[in-house]
């Protein structure tokens, strides 16, 4: 979860960000399984980190692994322990030093998302991994991209041009998800319908993570996503709100 949308009050995740991290981490998990068979500290980047929601899930499953978190509403940095390290700059992390890097819908934030990646992938160590996460298909932006500073979503094109002005990293392998998603969003884009009307974005979920709503729509989210990984590799791409890719360093 975003900083800014963090309040005192106890919050209830959104099915959209559990699905996210149930989804995203199993996904990733073909890669990082191969990297906690070494035995040794995995170490990696998380650009745009936030509450740590997710690092925590995943370090959780990694008990090895430490994240070098990046935001810059962190209040305080430094270490938290052994295995949590805070800070506001990428340029603070030191070249070729994590085995990978994670940016999940943060990278449409930079300004120049270019320089942005090729200063990341200057920080993972040769044959590291690059997990991105990020919002999908242009048509779609609008008022709730401007209300959560958004400055782009991303077609499949857009971010290949990213990518090829970063020569060391290698696109292995790409899909769109919540199809289900992108047609609520596209339905309220041509109707002209309010979207987030009251700027609540997805931290003011009325319903606890054991309500019965929020654990059918997250199932529903979790077979959306497999559904359309599925379909990928069969040659077979729906649109989807979102698109997640993975690269690998040369």
């Amino acid at each position: 979860m975003d900083l800014s949308e963090v309040t005192g009050k106890k919050m209830n995740r959104h099915p959209w960000e559990l699905s996210r991290t149930q989804c995203v981490l199993e996904f990733f998990s073909e890669y990082l399984d191969k990297l906690d068979e070494k035995g040794e500290r995995v170490s990696y980047i998380n650009a745009g980190a936030g509450d740590l929601y997710f690092d925590k899930a995943l370090m959780k499953k990694y008990k090895k692994s430490q994240v070098y978190a990046i935001d810059t509403a962190y209040e305080k940095v430094g270490s938290e322990g052994r295995r949590i390290h805070k800070y506001h700059r990428l340029e603070d992390i030191e070249a070729n030093a994590v085995d990978y890097a994670i940016m999940m819908d943060s990278l449409e934030y930079m300004e120049d998302d270019v320089d942005y990646v090729r200063k990341m992938t200057q920080r993972i160590k040769k044959g590291g991994f690059f997990f991105f996460t990020l919002p999908a298909y242009p048509i779609l932006f609008s008022d709730y991209d401007i209300n959560i500073k958004n400055l782009r979503r991303y077609s499949r094109k857009s971010f290949s041009e990213v990518l090829k002005k970063v020569p060391e990293l290698e696109k292995i392998e790409e899909h769109n998800f919540y199809t289900s998603l992108f047609i609520i969003r596209f339905a309220q884009k041509m109707l002209h319908l309010p979207i987030d009307p009251d700027q609540k974005f997805t931290s003011h979920w009325s319903y606890g993570q054991k309500n019965f709503l929020t654990g059918i729509l997250t199932v529903c989210l979790n077979l959306d996503f497999l559904f359309n990984r599925m379909l990928s590799k069969a040659g077979i791409r729906l649109p989807g709100l979102s698109m997640i890719v993975i690269c690998q360093k040369k």
